[in-house]
């Protein structure tokens, strides 16, 4: 309790709080909060971030995303798909005690968000609720690329034995 005055009275010296028993809250800084991109613009850049990266990184054989006509099914389904595939590949790795393993469970996890924010998408929800989710799944598959940029930079059928 003492913590709590000594940092209320921090506060009061600060301008920041007062102490009278009905004033009213101090204005903080206006924060400007970006919006949420409509979900089409999101829909095109998780296809076009699959086709860059996901395909080339994770599964070659992934069928190629046409961005002039995305399908949101289609989109769920892939980001299962490399989800799934990156869980197969660390498995490997982990048998052949590659060092890149870790590294690839991170992105195994925010591969796993994308595609669990995707399937939100299906809920009974409006058309902004659904927006949110996808652009959700977008930041979790950037996230995804991030870690294998920064941390290991090389496909992971390299990783899983296969000739390279």
């Amino acid at each position: 309790m003492d913590t709590c005055l000594a940092v209320a009275r921090l506060l009061a010296e600060a301008g920041l709080l007062d102490t009278t028993p009905d004033a009213p809250a101090v204005a903080g800084p206006v924060v400007d909060i970006p919006a949420v991109p409509p979900q089409e613009v999101t829909l095109v850049l998780l296809a076009r971030r699959i086709n860059q990266w996901g395909r080339v990184v994770i599964d070659p054989t992934l069928p190629h995303v046409d961005v002039t006509t995305v399908d949101e099914r289609s989109l769920r389904y892939t980001l299962q798909a490399l989800w799934e595939e990156s869980g197969a590949g660390i498995r490997q790795m982990i048998g052949a005690i590659d060092s890149y393993a870790p590294m690839w469970w991170r992105v195994r996890d925010a591969l796993q968000s994308a595609h669990t924010a995707a399937s939100r998408t299906t809920a009974d929800n409006g058309p902004d609720d659904q927006a949110l989710w996808w652009y959700i799944a977008l930041l979790h598959l950037d996230r995804a690329h991030q870690v294998w940029k920064e941390d290991i930079g090389r496909p992971l059928q390299a990783g899983r034995g296969r000739s390279q």
